[in-house]
């Protein structure tokens, strides 16, 4: 997939330039060539040298700001792609036009996709559990992303409305920091002001930072991290496993550690008649929690593709993608999102903040 982005990315350097010389009769090309490496280039250089992570100011505002561009110029190569196809629909419409369409077209994509990564979406979801003699309230928000696009503002919006829900439980799984920018005490001490109690498991992001102090500051806000381990409130067994692939056999492009849910889950001692639900941050080992007998698999990390037309290449890409979805008598939960990475858009998608009720049967 890598090798088929960046051959892109190289195609689209040579094409746009020599698109737009035919279309706007420009005398030469090169020097806008040179020009066009820019936008294609920029984002991927500040995502391959991990230059996101930087807690310099500047260095944040380029990862956003190339991140737009770099979205805008594929949108705009591959605009003038299909119009260059349509030719001989188009042959009477002048070359400017067709030009000034693309840009317009491109940049309204951006500026949607940019207002709407800037607020979050609340949804509800009832589920019955065997065996729970109470209803219980649980707020669930992985892929927070605090950082150079997330901070103070953004997480009060947040913690104001989950407090709204009067959650008995909120769970952060996974991605609720991914940049050493937000590894400041006065951030983390927001999450003091949540209601009910708070745990957290490590996404794939918090081992790209400085993972030492990212925990420590979870650990001092008051979130009880855990880590392959089980415990027990609100008359659950509350299963929390840090990220991990499904097996040994499975391909994971974020692979951060050697452990699997496939080893991992079956050493957590549980008992097996009480209900259960795991948090694992990755939509993954499906067979091998239902399998275990799970009530509930609570997940994120696939932004639901967060963008058009990523939102298909996430379905090719893991077996759940965002929603609600049963698997042997097991119910799995995949969010969206509460926050974006790369590029600071939503297209298709929207930051999720998920309030589940669970219930006794028939209650």
């Amino acid at each position: 997939m890598t090798t088929i982005i960046l051959a892109l990315l190289a195609a689209s350097v040579w094409y746009v330039p020599g698109r737009l010389k035919k279309l706007l009769g420009l005398r030469t090309i090169w020097p806008w060539r040179i020009v066009a490496l820019l936008p294609a280039a920029a984002f991927p250089a500040v995502l391959r040298t991990g230059a996101y992570i930087s807690p310099n100011p500047v260095l944040a505002w380029l990862y956003n700001l190339s991140g737009l561009f770099f979205i805008f110029w594929a949108c705009f190569f591959l605009y003038l792609l299909a119009a260059h196809l349509l030719t001989p629909l188009l042959k009477n419409v002048p070359g400017r036009k067709i030009a000034a369409t693309g840009l317009i077209l491109s940049l309204a994509y951006v500026g949607y996709g940019f207002f709407q990564a800037q607020s979050f979406t609340v949804t509800s979801h009832e589920i019955q559990v065997r065996g729970l003699a109470r209803p219980v309230k649980i707020a669930h928000l992985p892929d927070l992303h605090l950082g150079a696009q997330r901070s103070e503002k953004y997480l009060n919006k947040v913690i104001e409305t989950v407090n709204q829900y009067q959650p008995d439980l909120v769970f952060f799984n996974g991605d609720l920091v991914d940049s050493d920018i937000a590894l400041r005490p006065e951030l983390f001490a927001l999450f003091r002001r949540l209601g009910g109690q708070a745990y957290f498991t490590t996404g794939n992001h918090e081992y790209y930072i400085n993972t030492a102090r990212a925990l420590e500051l979870v650990a001092g806000a008051g979130l009880r991290i855990l880590r392959n381990e089980m415990v027990e409130v609100h008359g659950l067994q509350l299963i929390g496993l840090e990220y991990m692939r499904a097996d040994r056999s499975t391909y994971d492009a974020h692979m951060v550690n050697d452990l699997t849910i496939e080893e991992e889950l079956p050493r957590i001692r549980r008992d097996p008649g009480r209900p259960s639900i795991l948090l694992h941050h990755s939509p993954v080992g499906l067979r091998y929690v239902a399998a275990g007998g799970l009530n509930l698999m609570l997940a994120g990390h696939t932004h639901g593709g967060q963008l058009f037309p990523g939102t298909l290449l996430a379905r090719m890409r893991y077996p759940l993608t965002q929603g609600r979805h049963e698997i042997d008598g097991t119910v799995f939960l995949v969010s969206q999102g509460a926050g974006t990475f790369g590029p600071w858009m939503r297209v298709g998608t929207s930051n999720e903040i998920q309030f589940i009720r669970l219930t006794p049967p028939n209650s």
